[in-house]
């Protein structure tokens, strides 16, 4: 497995701010007051590329709406690399950006039949709402420093009262318990966005709502061969890429996804899905892109042939958070024998 130590020491080497935030803050556990993370902030706010993605969201929602699903050029997957990044609403244009989303809430669905879940997409891409994309948004507002906003509360309170029988979340209301649907499945997609949302927020990533999604996911996992599909969605091929930003339905998502919950790190099937991200590794104990999305070349993980910094960083983290995960339960199996 991963040397996270020593992998730790090659990403502050790098160039890419997002990059050194990051290992500072989640692989070495330093305070935002540590000179070193104060830099990186600094750098990350600074660097270009960075730049050019705020100036694409200050226009929200974008003027013209895009022609299909899961665009990677919508600006909602640019709004949850801000967020991924580590900007927050402490940077101004961070906080005017989070204002206009607040200003387009969705308060009932719309058309009948669909669920906003909590923030409206449907100048986006689609006039039919999604939960799994609305909540792209709560996950972001989260990470930007809006938990006990009661807007941001009032989207939580969606998720909650909206996961369905089998744990996971769908778009149609026909889907809820005790409606004509109740049985069809879940969303493997939007459940994993969903979570993303959840795990942000300190109460709900330990409730029962967050064990029933996680549960969901890696139910998905074991069934990969059978074929499963839940409303399109396996987990073949295409799933086994490493790619970043998170947009499309993917492993190191999933795995990146469930490494925030305590339910997850202690299961075998997590431990697979780990092991599949980690059996990428290249001669030098580092990671590479295995897709990309054009619109984000000019960034480390834009394009394959060379190592990806950031998405190193995301598997060693997954890694990290595993690791802690096994060494802490051989402590209290120690604790017991004694």
């Amino acid at each position: 497995m991963l040397d996270v130590s020593k992998t730790a020491e090659w990403l502050l080497e790098q160039a890419e701010p997002w990059v050194v935030l990051n290992t500072h803050r989640d692989l070495l556990g330093q305070k935002d007051d540590a000179p070193e993370v104060k830099r990186a902030m600094d750098q990350l706010k600074k660097d270009p590329r960075v730049n050019e993605l705020l100036d694409e969201v200050k226009v929200w929602p974008p003027r013209l709406p895009l022609g299909r699903a899961y665009d990677p050029k919508d600006s909602l997957w640019k709004l949850s690399m801000l967020a991924d990044f580590g900007l927050t609403r402490e940077d101004k244009r961070v906080a005017q950006v989070a204002e206009k989303i607040f200003a387009h809430q969705a308060t009932a669905p719309a058309p009948p039949g669909f669920l906003h879940g909590g923030f409206d997409h449907t100048k986006s891409w689609d006039k039919k709402p999604y939960v799994c994309i609305s909540h792209i948004m709560t996950y972001s507002l989260a990470r930007f420093g809006y938990l006990g906003d009661e807007r941001l509360e009032k989207a939580y309170d969606y998720v909650k009262s909206w996961q369905r029988l089998d744990g996971g979340w769908h778009p149609t209301e026909a889907c809820l318990a005790g409606n004509e649907r109740e049985d069809d499945p879940s969303c493997p997609f939007g459940t994993v966005n969903v979570l993303r949302a959840i795990a942000v927020h300190p109460k709900l990533k330990e409730s029962k709502t967050a064990a029933k999604g996680v549960a969901y996911v890696l139910d998905c996992w074991e069934r990969r061969k059978e074929p499963c599909r839940p409303v399109g969605f396996g987990m073949g091929s295409t799933f086994n890429r490493l790619q970043y930003p998170f947009v499309q339905h993917q492993l190191l998502k999933t795995v990146d996804t469930l490494s925030n919950f305590d339910f997850a790190l202690g299961e075998r099937r997590f431990a697979e899905m780990l092991s599949h991200v980690a059996s990428k590794v290249t001669d030098e104990g580092l990671f590479k892109a295995e897709g990309i999305n054009k619109p984000y070349a000019e960034f480390d993980f834009g394009q394959k042939k060379t190592i990806s910094p950031w998405i190193t960083f995301l598997v060693a983290r997954a890694v990290q958070r595993h690791g802690r995960t096994k060494s802490n339960g051989s402590k209290k199996k120690d604790k017991t024998r004694k």
